[in-house]
């Protein structure tokens, strides 16, 4: 059972942070401990929305405590130093529809103690030690609770050896909580301890990492208790002419649940044979166990010569082999790749390219599924991200942030698209919570493709030109799958990617402007598609003095067209910014962003779908003296329009947050 208030736990750190205060704050206490100025400052939040979409609603939240932060040493801030800091908050929201209403009180409780021992003595010892408590209780008025408390201890012990300096850490974080949605539903609980001990230490050469955890799961239906081991090691070798060989050991054991085991080995080694010639080898070996085993081994030789700082050539072979439940295979390639650098060729810098690689590939497959982790893709403008593999269950994917603790919702987050050649696309919703340039992992299930062997010819070429106010680049690759035996030639997947792009950059009148063109071709087994993209940015300041910083203006227009066999997409958008500051405590931020999105194909449901959405805010803070003020608007309206009757939906959302910040002392 969680418990908000529980005084022996953090009651001694109230009567340390009293007695402190008894005596000077500027001042020594005592004779041997020294306090710095106490910090202690009020805190107000507000976060308040209004949106209409055929059901009004109102939500808004209020916060409101106070911050006390005591920051101290004893004889010396090398010898002993500690800080307190604490954080009491009593929250209140309410949310108000035609549907419903409903009112919660929450109580908020932060604290932190840490300690640093003997960290700048020249004695071989140093000792961190840290406790924190966020503890968070909300009480709704239809009878919804949550209850939760974490508590989290830690202690270091630090070896200061010169030669190889190491750490020893224990840590201990409990986690206890209640959640109920409504009076009459069930509790949901989690009770947990998570224990962790790491060994640390790093040389010039050698670095080790060694951990062992283990999970307490109290709650008997979740049983959710594991253990885990974890070991990385590294060393780094030097010597000749700039030649090194690098070592990887990583080693990972989990029992209890979610049970698995991997280890990975890489070992590099670079050999400078004269100043202009240099080889690299490694061998990779990953041994996974989960659901299934697989194992892997590859050899990798690379032969790289530079002639006159200009021209660089690289020959490579590579063989790699997988067994595992599901599939062997055995893959082996050859290839060679050459790179021209000009920097100022009358004035320009030109980069020119040409490879070619051979590959054959032999694999037996058990026509299972495979686990596809954490695929990563970077989201394009456009928003379409087509998935690597082929035959893929669409009702397995998993979509998270790069980190991998956010888990988008499909349908609004993104949409799942069949396309032609077998092939899987994700879709991004503009103007929810995956933005152009973010990093997306990508997890699901796909068949297991049948046992073949082909072979693949892969070739590339680039160039660019890079002249002042202008630059231009292209490059191209493709591969080509040719069957030698097994099945037949449908489950082979040919690819092409181009890619052209054309812009300028020039200032005038103050104005800093680019205007660029591109065009992108993919083709993938079936599937192809086209885009144009046709991009402005402008940026100029303006009602600069000698008080005033003057606004900085930023303007970015986006068009974009892409055409695919079932899918047509056209896109717009637009955003303008600026930034002034009149005073140096005062700055301010407008916002005005659209976009437009035209979608239209058998993909799509009713064959046509609209997207709209327009976005206008402000942002500003001002500073002055002991008081923090900080306030950010935003109006919001997305228009979606289907094809079939009635398919026009409309959201407008008000927001409004600001933080109010009052340093007392």
């Amino acid at each position: 059972m969680p418990r908000i208030a529980d005084p022996p736990v953090y009651s001694w750190l109230l009567f340390i942070l009293v007695m402190l205060w008894t005596g000077s704050l500027n001042a020594q206490f005592g004779e041997n401990i020294v306090l710095y100025p106490t910090e202690l400052e009020a805190i107000v939040k507000f976060d308040g929305t209004n949106r209409r979409n055929g059901t009004d609603s109102r939500e808004t939240e209020w916060e409101a405590g106070f911050r006390v932060g005591q920051i101290g040493y004893v004889l010396d801030p090398e010898i002993a130093w500690f800080l307190i800091d604490i954080e009491p908050v009593y929250t209140r929201s309410e949310f108000d529809s035609s549907v419903t209403r409903q009112e919660n009180d929450g109580e908020l409780l932060n604290y932190l103690f840490q300690t640093n021992l003997l960290r700048g003595t020249p004695g071989p010892v140093g000792v961190n030690l840290s406790a924190q408590r966020s503890s968070n209780l909300n009480t709704g008025s239809l009878g919804s609770r949550y209850d939760t408390v974490i508590d989290t201890k830690n202690a270091t012990l630090q070896w200061k050896n010169p030669a190889f300096p190491m750490s020893l850490t224990y840590e201990e974080r409990s986690l206890d909580e209640e959640f109920r949605s409504s009076l009459n539903s069930s509790v949901t609980e989690r009770d947990e301890i998570l224990e962790s001990l790491i060994l640390k230490g790093r040389s010039s050469k050698l670095s080790v990492h060694l951990e062992h955890a283990s999970l307490d799961d109290r709650i008997i239906t979740r049983d959710q208790d594991y253990e885990l081991d974890r070991a990385n090691i590294s060393h780094n070798l030097h010597w000749g002419r700039n030649s090194q060989l690098q070592s990887l050991i990583n080693y990972y054991d989990r029992t209890g649940f979610n049970a698995n085991e991997r280890l990975t080995v890489d070992e590099t080694a670079r050999i400078q044979h004269l100043d202009n010639l240099y080889s690299r080898t490694s061998y990779h070996y990953q041994s996974i166990t989960q659901t299934i085993e697989n194992e892997e081994h590859g050899g990798d030789f690379e032969l790289h010569h530079r002639l006159y700082n200009n021209l660089n050539t690289t020959a490579h072979v590579n063989i790699n082999t997988r067994d595992s439940d599901n599939v062997d295979e055995d893959r082996w390639r050859f290839g060679l790749e050459t790179q021209y650098n000009k920097s100022n060729l009358l004035g320009a810098n030109v980069r020119a390219g040409l490879g070619a690689t051979y590959q054959e590939t032999d694999r037996i497959s058990n026509l299972g599924l495979v686990d596809v982790i954490d695929e990563s893709h970077v989201v394009p403008l456009t928003g379409a991200v087509i998935l690597d593999r082929r035959f893929i269950i669409t009702g397995s994917i998993i979509v998270t942030d790069s980190s991998g603790t956010i888990v988008y919702d499909e349908g609004m987050d993104y949409t799942v698209l069949s396309l032609s050649g077998d092939l899987t696309q994700i879709q991004v919703i503009p103007g929810v919570r995956i933005d152009t340039g973010d990093t997306i992992l990508v997890s699901y299930n796909a068949q297991q493709l049948p046992s073949q062997e082909f072979s693949t010819t892969f070739t590339n070429y680039n160039f660019s030109i890079d002249y002042d106010w202008v630059r231009f680049s292209h490059s191209d690759s493709k591969s080509d799958d040719k069957l030698i035996s097994g099945a037949s030639e449908s489950f082979l997947q040919s690819t092409r990617n181009t890619l052209t792009d054309l812009e300028f950059h020039f200032k005038l009148a103050g104005i800093d402007a680019l205007v660029g063109a591109e065009r992108r071709f993919t083709l993938s087994g079936g599937f192809e598609s086209t885009s144009y993209t046709y991009r402005q940015l402008f940026s100029w300041t303006t009602f600069e003095n000698t008080r005033s910083r003057g606004i900085l203006w930023n303007l970015n227009a986006t068009q974009s067209f892409t055409e695919q066999e079932s899918l047509d997409t056209d896109l717009y958008r637009i955003d303008l910014t600026a930034n002034w500051q009149p005073r140096p405590s005062l700055t301010i931020r407008p916002t005005i962003s659209a976009w437009k999105r035209h979608d239209e194909g058998s993909v799509i449901t009713g064959g046509r779908l609209d997207d709209e959405f327009i976005s206008a805010g402000i942002w500003a803070r001002w500073r002055y003296r002991k008081v923090d003020l900080e306030l950010n608007y935003h109006h919001d309206r997305r228009t979606v329009d289907r094809s079939q009757d009635n398919g026009l939906t409309e959201t407008i959302d008000d927001r409004l947050m600001f933080t109010f910040r009052r340093r007392i002392m």
